[in-house]
């Protein structure tokens, strides 16, 4: 049986914080009684397709609020030629149907924002982009209903540094960004939204700073600079832990979702709960469950890259001997001759095993750094943990 309340008794987790002092994992695996059960799947997903047909299926694996997508149209040449989703841009049709099913929805503009080029503020091409994207966002939350003093995210989809197809130099990417957030800041004084960043550390920190953007979605890159210098300042309000995920409610191709976890301290500037932006046509949504959100965290952990080892299945193979630090899982069993039972996609399923030495966690705990000196433990001896059924 799955008890949160059990759960956080055993963590020492209160509604008062998210960053408690870090505790050795195999110390607290033994205390969790909700491993690997429905109450600690995640809550919020995104996707750059239309989930019309799925909602029904998402609010039976646990989802509450789907994010996504605000875009205008495409043209030609440098900062509009990029892939996207033919379904990328939420419609009426599929909003009706998310809050049909009792969902809510939050929102992110994105339109070829993976490249530092494509924000360029010395090139004529690209100097206007935050007045053009804030100006085609603001037309689409209008029409769709986007109540209030709710956020929109701008996405940041790269490292703000000067490195390979990003030629301009740091301090020119930053003073691009600077000037993309500031046009969208000029345009939504306007209106009646709220700003919020998709990006990296980095971009969250100084925009914060600057008072560019007032909520904070950390991107899953745990290499870009200042991942986990943000994260551990409790200051975000999401953190996309796992992305490109295929799940047996989207179809094959290229439907692929990302997962979330929810930051539920006070530190990211809710008093009254977990909210990060979501609502519905009929307002601001309620704030996520606390408790919930706690026992999400708590049951996630920071994984080193390849140190999976294989189950039967022959999944998690070790890939390499040099590690780091670049990847979350969903921690499925407590600690057996030193070894966890663990998901690297959000499954219900054990995937594979880690050992305690090669995981930091719960989330709850630090983000550790980006580290390219440790090594994997050895693989693990024939483990007798029993699968964890299908839920």
């Amino acid at each position: 049986m799955c008890s949160r309340r059990n759960v956080l008794r055993g963590l020492g987790a209160t509604a008062a914080g998210l960053l408690l002092p870090t505790r050795a994992f195999s110390q607290i695996g033994r205390s969790w009684p909700s491993l690997g059960c429905a109450d600690n799947r995640v809550q919020m997903i995104d996707g750059d397709f239309a989930m019309t047909k799925y909602v029904e299926k998402l609010k039976a694996a646990g989802v509450k609020t789907v994010g996504r997508f605000y875009d205008r149209e495409y043209g030609k040449g440098i900062g509009e030629s990029c892939y996207h989703s033919p379904t990328k841009v939420l419609s009426k049709v599929e909003l009706a149907a998310i809050e049909d099913a009792g969902l809510s929805v939050v929102t992110i503009f994105q339109h070829c924002n993976a490249d530092c080029m494509n924000f360029n503020v010395d090139n004529p091409a690209t100097a206007d982009k935050g007045r053009r994207d804030a100006t085609a966002t603001i037309q689409l939350a209008a029409d769709l209903g986007q109540p209030a003093n709710t956020p929109i995210y701008f996405g940041i989809d790269f490292n703000p540094v000067q490195y390979g197809s990003c030629k301009i130099p740091t301090d020119r990417v930053w003073l691009s960004v600077e000037t993309y957030f500031k046009q969208i800041n000029e345009v939504f004084a306007r209106t009646r939204w709220q700003v919020g960043i998709y990006g990296s550390g980095r971009t969250c920190r100084l925009l914060k700073e600057k008072k560019l953007a007032t909520y904070f979605w950390l991107s899953a890159s745990l290499a870009h600079e200042e991942q986990n210098e943000f994260f551990n300042s409790g200051e975000w309000h999401i953190f996309q832990n796992r992305i490109d995920i295929q799940k047996d409610y989207t179809k094959k191709g290229d439907e692929f979702i990302d997962t979330n976890v929810i930051n539920p301290s006070e530190l990211a500037g809710n008093p009254n709960g977990p909210y990060f932006g979501q609502w519905t046509t009929k307002g601001p949504a309620e704030p996520h469950d606390i408790n919930d959100c706690y026992d999400i965290l708590a049951s996630r952990a920071f994984l080193k890259k390849a140190c999976g080892y294989k189950d039967a299945s022959g999944k998690l193979q070790p890939q390499s001997t040099r590690v780091i630090y670049d990847s979350t899982c969903r921690v499925m069993t407590e600690e057996r001759n030193g070894y966890f039972g663990i998901s690297i996609t959000e499954g219900d399923e054990v995937e594979g095993y880690v050992h305690r030495s090669d995981i930091i966690g719960g989330m709850w705990c630090k983000m550790p750094r980006y580290d390219t000196s440790r090594v994997c433990a050895p693989p693990p001896p024939k483990l007798d943990v029993p699968a964890i059924s299908t839920l």
